[in-house]
């Protein structure tokens, strides 16, 4: 269920922020979108999570996305098996 997802996601959001503030100090002009695509497993582990594209072409932000992903806990999918999710961030400096 999506509104699911998004509570899971809202609950995160600092920590997915804290990837692009680090290198918003490095790089004040940085900004963009992020796509993330992730694998909810039937457990509700993330067994996957890599960036389906990205403006912001920041490796280092999308690698510590990504990696904040697969620490994320979702409500097990209905009925069992895998549930894949693209999740788009928008980041823009000020």
């Amino acid at each position: 269920d999506k509104s699911l997802i998004d509570a899971v996601i809202k609950r995160n959001m600092a920590a997915i922020r804290y990837c692009y503030q680090r290198e918003l100090t490095r790089l004040p002009s940085l900004g963009g979108k992020i796509t993330v695509k992730f694998v909810i497993a039937a457990d509700g582990s993330v067994s996957s999570a890599t960036t389906k594209n990205t403006s912001m072409n920041n490796p280092s932000v999308e690698s510590c996305i990504n990696g904040r992903f697969m620490r994320f806990t979702f409500p097990q999918p209905k009925g069992g098996g895998i549930v894949i999710v693209s999740y788009p961030f928008m980041f823009a400096p000020g």
